[in-house]
């Protein structure tokens, strides 16, 4: 019998339990004998040193079990909000999802984060209520928390019930009058044989509860604990019967997705979901460059060992050698209705250096590594200064990112106090122009753009005095150069038109416009003016009634606004935006006035004008045309060569 294929993710916020859960899968399938203990750093997927020595995960690992009919590629994710993008990327190529919530803590900031992820893109979903266990647990009140904070599509499956005096739990199947009219909120057709009291069969209301668990408008719950393998059959069943597996092959043209890159032994390891069609071993691609590129190993997770494969099957995830493809990028024939989830943003920029400045290679090299497996940290490196700096999410990622280079490089790193990522967008039109030994120039023309445009770029002149190849160049050059603007930040939100210049076909040289173009973009900018944008973030803070009026006289401290106040009986929600600079220490505070009872999510929502007239610069990487003179000595020229005057 062929075997079905299922993608399925575990995800929670840190500390929930998704490790242990993944350990009692891989036991209860026969991958493992025993099962691993966070605690114990023996867990199978946590195999990075600084995973099991902080008993947390921060990246995504994959294993495989065989269950019944089908094959379930299981990723374990990271539950810190600082490995945000690490739980997107993971997201795109999954087929349904277990959401692990604890019934003690119940529902936390990074719950709610990554459920709204999971609802954006429709992924099928089940909940497993863990730590029953333990003291304070709840399942009730956690599932009423999670139908107010998350979902009124949230139903319990089985009730979970622990007895005081021994610690024990207990499991009852709602019963299926109690299914039916819970159901009935949800569609519209058991809605109608509910009112109208027509009889629902069994078999039918079997088949509307997948199709409603498939398409993500009905999530079940069960509940129990992983650390004591109590209640995981029950899911395994769940798993079974509410999550779909892969879609069939459409076509014969491969198309396949990046979701992760890692580097084991120096090896570069591109991790493919087949999207459609097969991949098969030795095959070769042709980027986007025109360079061929040949798969140079195929291979396959069994379990956490890895078998050599002939060819992937859709829907199967392998993990390929020999193709210089990056994270996120979709390998093979295009797919237009395959929508990979968007990487976070990182919201902090640091420097890094070394004590002894002769390992400064051996810092870039390790981080161009680290940065290949995860593209949000932006390296980059003056080699002129030999600074060097990347950006992060958040304190605990840079802890991480220490660990990492002395675990896996040897190397001891010193990080400088985080700044908050900025942006630049000019204050009005601007104009630059600048030529290089009178045949080669280049003019451009800056504008504003309203906020949420990003960055856009048109030529306006003709090919029959600016040569189509020397176009091509100065595109690329404007999109590398508008990485550092006048003040070193990113530009945005600007239209950037090239309205005029020249080239000779004898004596113009591609190296003309590597020098002109940076000269003429810079002018153009100091032209217009720029000003400095700062990250916003939607926020949304819960609080118990009890501490609802210190929690708002400290928003209004801040100087924050909410948008309304929504009681849902038991505790008040202040949703809001708000710049990232105000809030820091807002979660420390909610903590603190609520005695650990509130809660705050945030996520970023794009970029406004700086409240104040402070201008926060960040330094130069690379050659600077902010400095003509000094830029035309760095590029092995000279300033002689540039806006030269035509003879007579």
């Amino acid at each position: 019998m062929e075997k079905k294929v299922m993608t399925l993710g575990v995800f929670a916020h840190a500390n929930a339990g998704k490790t242990t859960i993944t350990e009692q899968l891989l036991y209860h399938t026969n991958v493992k004998k025993k099962t691993g203990r966070v605690d114990h750093g023996d867990t199978t997927t946590d195999n990075l040193k600084v995973e099991q020595d902080r008993g947390i995960t921060v990246r995504s690992s994959m294993v495989t079990m065989p269950l019944d009919d089908r094959i379930i590629q299981l990723i374990d994710t990271p539950g810190h909000v600082d490995f945000s993008a690490e739980v997107e990327r993971a997201i795109s190529v999954l087929d349904g999802a277990i959401l692990v919530v604890s019934g003690v803590e119940r529902v936390e900031p990074q719950t709610q984060v990554i459920w709204k992820i999971l609802q954006e893109r429709k992924v099928p979903t089940i909940i497993f209520v863990n730590k029953m266990d333990r003291m304070g647990a709840d399942y009730d009140k956690t599932i009423r928390e999670m139908q107010t904070k998350l979902n009124i599509n949230i139903l319990p499956i089985v009730n979970v019930k622990k007895n005081i005096q021994t610690n024990e739990l207990s499991y009852e199947d709602v019963k299926i009058e109690n299914i039916i009219e819970e159901l009935a909120n949800v569609d519209d057709h058991i809605l109608e044989k509910y009112i109208n009291e027509d009889k629902i069969s069994r078999d039918w209301l079997y088949d509307k509860v997948k199709e409603l668990s498939y398409s993500g408008n009905l999530h079940f719950v069960y509940g129990g604990s992983a650390l004591n393998d109590d209640g995981m059959l029950r899911l395994i069943d769940g798993i079974k019967e509410f999550l779909p597996t892969a879609s069939k092959k459409k076509t014969d043209e491969f198309s396949g997705y990046v979701y992760t890159v890692k580097r084991d032994n120096g090896v570069r390891e591109l991790y493919v979901k087949v999207l459609d069609g097969e991949l098969e071993n030795r095959k070769e691609f042709v980027d986007l460059e025109g360079n061929k590129q040949r798969i140079r190993t195929l291979t396959y997770l069994d379990g956490d060992k890895r078998v050599r494969k002939d060819k992937l099957e859709t829907g199967e995830i392998g993990i390929v050698t020999g193709l210089d493809y990056k994270c996120g990028q979709v390998i093979g024939a295009p797919q237009p209705d395959f929508k990979s989830t968007s990487f976070v943003n990182p919201l902090f920029h640091v420097t890094v250096s070394v004590e002894d400045k002769a390992k400064i290679p051996e810092l870039v090299n390790a981080l161009e590594a680290l940065n290949d497996e995860d593209p949000d940290l932006h390296l980059q490196f003056d080699k002129f200064t030999n600074e060097i700096s990347i950006d992060l999410m958040g304190p605990l990622q840079t802890e991480i990112i220490d660990n990492l280079l002395n675990e896996r490089f040897g190397i001891k790193a010193d990080f400088s106090k985080p700044i908050i990522i900025h942006k630049e967008t000019p204050i009005s039109i601007g104009k630059g122009m600048a030529t290089f030994d009178r045949v080669s120039g280049v003019e451009f023309e800056i504008k504003p753009l309203p906020r949420g445009s990003g960055l856009k770029y048109e030529s306006h002149f003709s090919t029959d005095y600016l040569f189509t190849k020397y176009q091509k160049q100065i595109e690329r050059l404007v999109y590398m150069y508008a990485q550092q603007g006048l003040y070193g930040w990113q530009i945005t939100d600007a239209q950037i038109n090239l309205i005029g210049g020249k080239s000779d076909s004898v004596c113009s040289d591609p190296s003309h416009f590597n020098i002109a173009v940076p000269l003429a973009l810079m002018r153009s900018i100091k032209d217009a003016g720029m000003q400095l944008l700062e990250p916003l973030m939607d926020y949304e803070v819960s609080t118990p009634n009890d501490s609802f009026r210190k929690v708002l006289a400290a928003l209004s401290n801040l100087g924050l606004k909410y948008e309304q106040i929504n009681d849902n009986g038991e505790n008040t929600i202040l949703p809001g935006t708000a710049p990232l600079s105000e809030m820091l220490e807002l979660p420390t505070t909610i903590t603190r006035l609520t005695g650990g009872h509130g809660s705050m999510i945030k996520k970023p929502a794009g970029y406004e004008l700086k409240g104040t007239n402070e201008i926060l610069e960040k330094r130069y990487i690379g050659p600077d045309p902010r400095n003509e003179e000094m830029f035309a000595m760095e590029m092995n020229s000279s300033i002689d060569h540039i806006d030269r005057v035509k003879r007579r």
